[in-house]
């Protein structure tokens, strides 16, 4: 006689969290909490070394709703902070570079 095996249905990772009708904010400290407190993402950025530039990102991404440019929902604000502070360095060292006190050779 041959056995038959068991077919189990796989649970969706997040249906916990959309059957519950008082959603709790739990901030995991892995980015994914949408929208993320403004007091997590100054210490985000106060780690970074960048603490000037917390009210300026979260004032832009909450005026939008959270979304990125193209209108997609945005799952990690994380990934955004990271690439909004790559994006002030390159500014500021473009900058840098246009300045007449520069010199390559130092």
């Amino acid at each position: 006689m041959k056995r038959k095996a068991k077919r189990i249905v796989p649970k969706e990772p997040n249906q916990t969290r959309r059957n519950n009708k008082n959603p709790i904010q739990i901030h995991d400290g892995l980015g994914t909490t949408m929208p993320p407190d403004k007091d997590v993402l100054l210490i985000y950025f106060d780690q970074k070394g960048e603490a000037e530039l917390a009210d300026d990102f979260f004032n832009v991404y909450n005026s939008c709703g959270w979304k990125t440019q193209t209108g997609g929902t945005i799952r990690n604000w994380k990934v955004c902070a990271t690439e909004w502070i790559y994006n002030y360095r390159q500014k500021v060292k473009r900058s840098f570079r246009r300045s007449p006190f520069y010199s390559e050779s130092l």
